[in-house]
């Protein structure tokens, strides 16, 4: 009986994978069936790796200043709050050590600056809400997009880590961003 059951199942296995990644060489009369299998995986992406929004209900913060090209001051109910940007690990460009400190960060961090100003963000939290240097760990919505997408995973905060690492492919795909420049090349 055990036998069958394996057997069953390949068989399950083999036959879906034909519909979703093969469908050119099914029979006509069994596109539906492939049609209904990609639409059941996109709806099961959406459980796994969920695409950002921002949340219509969260509250939004002002932003007194962006730090660097992954960190921003913000206000929080009348406190100044330093925000971590989950996911983003800019080039820097405060470091004490100013050695480490390099001009892409400084592209990114004035870029950020400029992009920020005015603007308020509303917070969504992961696994962590602080880390070691006591800054609160956040994915940042800014117009209802989130601030990490523009910008472009650490661990244990991976709740988008396959949605960025879609955008970083395509960016370094397409020479996007400092993809395009020697940075990477160090």
């Amino acid at each position: 009986m055990r036998r069958f059951v394996s057997v069953f199942i390949g068989i399950a296995v083999l036959f879906s994978c034909l519909l979703l990644f093969f469908p050119q060489y099914l029979p006509q009369e069994l596109l539906p069936a492939s049609q209904a299998v990609s639409h059941w995986v996109k709806e099961l992406e959406q459980y796994i790796w969920p695409e950002p929004e921002a949340r219509p209900h969260a509250p939004a913060y002002d932003v007194i200043r962006a730090i660097d090209g992954d960190t921003l001051l913000i206000s929080m109910y009348g406190t100044e709050t330093i925000v971590r940007l989950i996911g983003i690990d800019a080039p820097e460009s405060v470091h004490p050590d100013e050695e480490k400190n390099t001009a892409e960060g400084e592209q990114v961090s004035l870029w950020l600056k400029q992009y920020i100003a005015g603007k308020q963000v509303m917070l969504e939290y992961d696994q962590e809400m602080n880390d070691r240097y006591g800054r609160t760990l956040a994915y940042a919505y800014v117009d209802n997009r989130m601030l990490e997408d523009i910008l472009l995973t650490m661990e244990p905060n991976i709740r988008y880590q396959h949605h960025f690492e879609m955008l970083e492919k395509e960016a370094r795909d397409s020479g996007s961003g400092f993809w395009g420049t020697v940075f990477f090349e160090k």
